[in-house]
């Protein structure tokens, strides 16, 4: 399927193959687009796959460049190594198409680069997708629903993203070219070689036609480590955040609008939010039959389970219950907003750090750990890079009516985690309630 999107041509359903023979990967992957007559492929010099389009779009007379939806997911830092990307696209009076792309260890999965068209395959992808993994992968788009057919001990992370976003990083590397030009080209490239190796090469012998060919064509210079520091940070900043100032009260009123204590007669336990970013967060609500209750089922969970609430997946011998629910915590904020105006060391220690003591007489917890470089240090070491972002883990617990306070935190602390543990059978106190928060997150700092 080819989509147009700002005028950039994405191609979505293509053919993935693995490369095994003992020639070179590009003659395998030319061997490859021979066999099945592919009218453009995707291959990169020294990578052990290719991708090729299918029949229908191979058909298509388009002449403008096109580019690998999977391809380009795969060049996407914050969603690399695994990565499981599935957006819901919808047309007015027509039925919606998923658009599905599987990332494993930072390459396209031979299978999962499908348009689909119903639902059942889409459920048995998605219940496929974890086998194909060996670690954590985030579920990637407009469909955190499908959170619920993942496994949820893996603690499967869902990344708000749209199309919008995706072709933002659409580039050379998620380049289809037509094979024939390709081989053409490498051929030209093999006598050009062979014909300096000869003019060149047999007069002075090999040691002096390697230094003919350094000064013919020098190797690039070398960025510094402050370059390479800026490169990396650059990256990092296209990734979405949120404010703990904004995201912890939008959060706390979903929580006292939207969430039921009960639910059929199941007893809400907890609620878990991981890896937190703007707009919206994902999170679990666990719910529970409590002891000597009577009359509670499956069914009756079910009945009365609100709108808002994604399917349940019944453990403990269906004693528990865990639903997903998307969570407005914010409008849509990268962390290269946060990290244009930061504090120094001191100021967001003697600050921030101020604020969590005055809240550790009504918190069992209020902690600002040391600060660290963030971002990847260079090899050269952390004396190669001048002012470099440094960050901090933060933590806090304690009864949920603290979150009022969290609103003046500054623009540089963003939360990652929350936690709600609930017991409605807890003696209230000064560092006690019947509902107990656990957030944490990032303070970022500069010199």
């Amino acid at each position: 399927m080819i989509l147009d999107i700002h005028g950039k041509k994405l191609v979505f359903g293509m053919q993935w193959r693995t490369l095994t023979g003992s020639n070179t990967p590009s003659a395998l992957a030319a061997n490859i687009a021979r066999e099945v007559k592919a009218a453009r492929i995707w291959h990169d010099d020294h990578a052990l796959h290719m991708g090729y389009l299918d029949v229908a779009d191979a058909q298509a007379k388009i002449k403008d460049k096109l580019y690998s939806g999977a391809a380009v997911l795969a060049r996407v830092p914050e969603l690399v190594p695994n990565a499981l990307f599935v957006f819901r696209l919808e047309a007015a009076g027509q039925p919606a198409i998923y658009l599905v792309c599987g990332i494993v260890k930072g390459r396209p999965r031979v299978g999962f680069d499908q348009v689909v068209h119903d639902e059942k395959t889409l459920a048995q992808l998605a219940a496929d997708f974890p086998a194909k993994c060996d670690g954590e992968f985030k579920l990637v788009g407009n469909t955190p629903e499908l959170l619920s057919l993942l496994l949820p001990e893996r603690r499967i992370a869902h990344v708000p993203y749209t199309l919008d976003m995706l072709v933002s990083h659409t580039g050379p590397t998620a380049l289809l070219k037509k094979p024939r030009a390709t081989s053409q080209r490498k051929r030209m490239l093999t006598l050009v070689v062979l014909a300096l190796t000869t003019a060149v090469g047999w007069p002075y012998g090999k040691a002096e036609y390697d230094a003919y060919q350094r000064r013919l064509h020098p190797p690039p210079p070398q960025k510094s480590p402050a370059e390479r520091y800026a490169e990396d940070l650059a990256a990092r900043a296209a990734g979405p955040v949120a404010l703990a100032g904004v995201a912890l009260p939008a959060w706390a009123h979903w929580f006292a609008n939207d969430v039921p204590l009960q639910v059929g007669g199941w007893s809400l336990a907890n609620i878990h939010c991981d890896s937190v970013v703007t707009p919206t967060a994902n999170c679990t609500l666990t719910y529970e039959i409590r002891q000597n209750a009577k009359g509670l089922t499956n069914q009756t969970f079910v009945a009365a389970l609100p709108d808002q609430f994604g399917a349940p997946v019944f453990q403990a011998n269906d004693t528990k219950a865990l639903v997903s629910a998307p969570v407005p915590v914010g409008e849509a904020r990268n962390l290269g907003t946060v990290l244009d105006e930061l504090p120094t060391a001191m100021a967001l220690r003697v600050g921030f750090g101020s604020q969590l003591q005055t809240l550790r007489p009504v918190a069992s917890k209020a902690e600002l750990k040391d600060l660290t470089i963030f971002g990847t240090v260079p090899s050269d070491g952390p004396g190669s890079i001048t002012h470099p972002v440094h960050s901090a883990p933060w933590e806090i617990g304690g009864p949920l009516r603290n979150v009022t306070e969290f609103a003046a935190f500054a623009l540089n602390i963003t939360v990652k985690t929350i936690d709600l543990m609930v017991n409605l059978e807890a003696t209230p106190d000064l560092k006690q309630s019947k509902f107990m928060l656990t957030v944490s997150g990032d303070a970022f700092a500069r010199d």
